[in-house]
């Protein structure tokens, strides 16, 4: 698997990947700025994950953005709905159990 979209979802399992080619891509892609500039080349509307992304120079939202899940996340429940969020937020405040 080698594409993933800054929401995290991997386009490779993706079936409009399968069907159109892939329209999404990481934050710091070079490519992701021309896609948000472009609203994915011409092939649909402005993925505000990307864009959000990209203006903070983000790779991957649930990897690299401190502030997962954000208002945005909230407000757009998308690609995500809020019982996720909430689950992450929940988990993320969690300590990693130490390993014997």
């Amino acid at each position: 698997m080698e594409h993933v979209a800054a929401c995290g979802i991997c386009c490779d399992v993706c079936a409009l990947h399968k069907k159109l080619g892939c329209v999404c891509s990481s934050g710091t892609e070079p490519i992701a700025k021309e896609k948000v500039n472009t609203k994915w080349g011409g092939r649909g509307g402005l993925c505000l994950v990307l864009d959000c992304a990209v203006r903070r120079s983000v790779a991957y939202c649930m990897h690299d953005c401190n502030e997962l899940p954000c208002q945005k996340h909230y407000e757009w429940q998308f690609p995500y709905g809020k019982d996720y969020l909430e689950m992450h937020k929940q988990r993320s405040e969690q300590q990693k159990p130490n390993k014997p």
